[in-house]
């Protein structure tokens, strides 16, 4: 089967809507394919609409301009590229540039190079704002033509899919896997010879300083001519923060297929990090009970009390996975669109509209996380009442908020009432 590579790259998660998101990038090498002595640097990078600024043109759109960079330094600081490429966007809807749909732009760059170490960087520098972003990674190349049997770098997977009998693969641009009960890894492998039709893989989780914590049992793959392998491993439960490497051995076949393995049985090896850190998901379920009354604005109250009421932690915890689970946009990878925009709206609506409750509770955060973000605001002050009002502009619909109080304490005014239920749109 042939490779086809999406660019609708996955990527860990987006921050909160009041926050400006970093990019994702990652550098994976790989043999070229024009000789076996060079090796080629797959370069991904993902630019979050989120990031950039988006100004109105004299033709009433919306234009972000912003220029990508990469530098790649061989280990001994010296530049053996650096290429600059000039990026556009043109929305013509305001409400698609402000982040809230997830738009992002992506991009993949190939590079030939020699064997060694390089660090690779990437710079997004945003000419709206005049404010640059930067990212770096490092990653070996090799001289493919010294090896018999050699492997590539490791690329994580959100998503395998096989489609009119190609893969179809989606990078995950991110060494946050804290998220995932399962992790997709992809890599080929190169012989001088056909000398195997068969390997075992065996992967190896190791702490950050080596010391080994996890290993799967010998996994056999047929070598085809495309020599692309895809595994998949269950990520160790318990796993506290930090960093840790995930290393894959390809062994010479054998009819056992336990754990264990002898030094001479080793073909090659490919290892790369990973890290376990906070994020949206991990934020949500600290706190379990208060995330579920938070399903106000998506959820029937019987839906509530049915997961609210379970009998144990671990049920009411399975409850909650599912009922998100039926809501996912895209079921057939880990990534869960309308959970990520969902929590992502309450935590916006309780930084930004407090008052004497929670602002996820309010009439303004009712709203917000229902529809999201208005196209337009506008703030009016009634000199007579001493009072202020709030105009929120949405497509074909309007809402009103007064401060009856003077501090802040905003209700809906028009429309009288509000019950509509939030709904993920693509």
């Amino acid at each position: 089967m042939k490779i086809l590579l999406t660019l609708l790259i996955v990527v860990a998660n987006f921050v909160y809507a009041s926050e400006k998101s970093m990019f994702f990038f990652d550098a994976v090498c790989f043999k070229s394919s024009k000789s076996d002595t060079l090796s080629r640097i797959d370069i991904y990078v993902i630019v979050p609409y989120s990031l950039i600024t988006f100004i109105r043109n004299s033709n009433n759109n919306y234009l972000a301009e912003y220029n990508l960079t990469i530098t790649i330094r061989d280990s001994l600081k010296q530049i053996v590229l650096d290429k600059t490429f000039s990026k556009k966007i043109v929305e013509k809807e305001q409400i698609e540039t402000l982040g809230y749909s997830a738009k992002f732009q992506s991009f993949y760059f190939p590079f030939e190079i020699k064997e060694g170490k390089f660090s690779v960087e990437v710079k997004v520098y945003d000419k709206n704002s005049g404010m640059e972003y930067a990212k770096s990674r490092t990653t070996n190349t090799l001289n493919y033509s010294l090896f018999d049997f050699a492997m590539s770098g490791l690329m994580y997977l959100s998503d395998i899919e096989v489609y009119e009998g190609k893969y179809k693969i989606t990078p995950y641009l991110s060494d946050n896997i804290g998220d995932f009960e399962k992790i997709f890894l992809f890599f080929e492998v190169y012989q001088k010879k056909q000398v195997y039709e068969n390997v075992d893989f065996l992967i190896i989780i190791l702490t950050e300083k080596g010391k080994e914590i996890y290993r799967t049992k010998r996994e056999t793959r047929q070598i085809s001519d495309a020599n692309q392998i895809y595994l998949s491993f269950t990520k160790p439960p318990n796993l506290n923060e930090g960093r840790y490497f995930v290393r894959v051995l390809a062994l010479k076949p054998s009819a056992q297929k336990d754990s264990l393995f002898k030094t001479e049985e080793i073909l090659s090896v490919a290892e790369r990090s990973f890290e376990i850190t906070p994020t949206l998901l991990s934020k949500v379920l600290a706190n379990l009970d208060k995330s579920i009354r938070q399903l106000k604005y998506v959820a029937y109250q019987s839906d509530i009390n049915y997961i609210a009421e379970a009998t144990n932690n671990d049920e009411k915890y399975s409850r909650f996975i599912k009922f998100w689970k039926n809501l996912d946009p895209t079921p057939s990878t880990e990534y869960n669109e309308a959970f990520e925009e969902y929590y992502q709206r309450i935590y916006y609506a309780t930084e930004s509209f407090r008052s004497y409750i929670e602002g996820w509770m309010t009439d303004r955060g009712m709203v917000y996380v229902v529809l999201g973000q208005p196209s337009s605001i506008q703030t009016r002050n009634d000199t007579y009442s001493n009072r202020t009002y709030e105009i929120w502009n949405y497509v074909n619909r309007t809402f009103i908020f007064v401060d009856y109080s003077g501090f802040g304490d905003f209700r809906l005014y028009s429309p009288p009432t509000f019950s509509e239920k939030y709904t993920y749109k693509n």
